[in-house]
């Protein structure tokens, strides 16, 4: 979603490269799903309006074509090939032999056992198949979305579902459930337990920019500023001054 030069961050789709290069071949990128989805053009509008008012964004746009509320988004039709990519990770992952080695996240439920020995399962939520990749992984993108303007119940549905599902088993509340929702509330930043993810809003941060100062934040807690002003001031060309 991000404009063209970001493709450090933006550009990937994963660490399997054969897949990424058959996304990208067929048109279906982050830059392209951005561009076509309307997100990459609203994100950047959002902002300027933040930044400089949203007058000057009508004057900046003035005479170009306004983007439609229905054409922004995630819509049918929006990914190129569709069918053949669900096809083709649907055969893939129902024929993959190595993933039987990988058992479910499942704990016995004693207390449902019948007289015919028949006994329920129900899901470990203390395994990192919860605790990381929803926490650590779900919550981080929903909360970038939100930073960046994105409406989450429109733009990004099957991820807002997935954690909504998990953290009722969880007990938790890393996003608002839909019952909570009212208009003006944040589905990630007005979350109970938002604090217990790895989301920007955990860590105090509202809005882009402030995001963009925390990222700057040095991990040994070293200024350097302060650091090239000291090595300059002791310095044989000032102490000649």
């Amino acid at each position: 979603l991000s404009p063209r030069g970001y493709d450090p961050i933006a550009a990937l789709h994963g660490g399997e490269p054969v897949g990424r290069k058959i996304m990208n071949v067929l048109g279906n990128s982050p830059h392209d799903l951005g561009s076509r989805s309307g997100l990459t053009n609203l994100a950047l509008k959002t902002e300027f309006a933040k930044l400089y008012g949203s007058e000057s964004v009508k004057e900046a746009t003035a005479g170009s074509a306004s983007d439609e509320e229905d054409t922004i988004g995630n819509r049918a039709g929006l990914i190129n090939r569709e069918k053949l990519l669900a096809w083709c990770m649907s055969t893939g992952l129902s024929r993959n032999s190595r993933l039987n080695a990988v058992l479910s996240p499942c704990i016995v439920d004693e207390s449902s056992r019948k007289e015919d020995g028949t006994i329920q399962i129900k899901p470990n939520t203390q395994t990192r198949f919860f605790t990381d990749d929803t926490q650590h992984g779900l919550c981080i993108v929903l909360g970038l979305a939100e930073l960046l303007g994105f409406d989450l119940e429109r733009d990004m549905p099957q991820a807002l579902y997935v954690v909504r599902r998990l953290q009722k088993w969880m007990k938790k509340e890393f996003v608002l459930p839909q019952e909570k929702v009212t208009a003006g509330s944040k589905i990630v930043s007005d979350a109970k337990d938002v604090s217990e993810t790895s989301a920007p809003q955990a860590f105090g941060v509202k809005s882009v920019q402030e995001l963009k100062r925390f990222l700057q934040l040095d991990v040994f807690s070293e200024t350097p500023e302060l650091n090239a002003e000291g090595v300059l001031k002791n310095s044989g060309l000032m102490a000649r001054l």
